[in-house]
């Protein structure tokens, strides 16, 4: 029974396509999910972003506010690389 039912729905390309697609799509989240590090970043209503970094089961936090995503991104880019060289 479940092998008629296997072969008939894989028998559709586009059915067969969307299901392998899906099954990437978790498999991203899994690894996303799955990565040394993860951070949140926000604007809050002074216009400044904040943001946080979970590293190596420690929380870094960003919590000065800088003007631009990018400039609190690139703070937090060569902080990675200064640690990086201190090991």
């Amino acid at each position: 029974m479940i092998d008629w039912l296997v072969h008939n729905i894989f028998r559709f390309t586009s059915l067969r396509e969307a299901i392998f697609e899906e099954v990437h799509f978790y498999d991203a989240i899994d690894a996303a999910i799955k990565e040394p590090s993860t951070n949140l970043t926000w604007c809050e209503e002074d216009g400044l972003w904040r943001g946080w970094t979970l590293k190596d089961n420690t929380y870094l936090f960003d919590d000065v506010g800088y003007t631009t995503m990018v400039e609190l991104w690139s703070n937090g880019l060569l902080r990675d690389e200064d640690e990086e060289m201190v090991q």
